[in-house]
């Protein structure tokens, strides 16, 4: 079960986006940790994988750029998962997902 798959619907267990994004964010604020999201969300290795490809993406830092920076990229990853739940075009398949988010 692929992460990516699990956020677009075309694998069991769905994970919702706005839940994904939502864990996101607090993982960014510092309130909870990846492991925790792992968990909440019942991600196998395959999908552990990929969360830690999209987290290795983040930025880093704690200036005012550095976090402005941060959320930017959450909020751009959500876009993408949104476009992709719905299967827009060009953001229909997983392969277009994952180049779209650099993985």
């Amino acid at each position: 079960m692929a992460l990516v798959e699990r956020l677009m619907g075309l694998e069991e267990t769905k994970i919702p986006v706005h839940d994904f994004f939502a864990a996101q964010q607090e993982v960014a604020a510092g309130f909870i940790t990846v492991a925790q999201v792992k968990s909440f969300l019942n991600m196998d290795a395959a999908a552990e994988t990929e969360y830690d490809a999209l987290i290795a993406l983040y930025p880093t830092g704690t200036s005012a750029t550095a976090v402005f920076n941060k959320t930017t990229y959450i909020s751009r990853m959500h876009a993408v998962f949104l476009l992709a739940e719905s299967a827009y075009p060009g953001y229909d398949t997983p392969a277009v997902v994952r180049s779209k988010l650099g993985i």
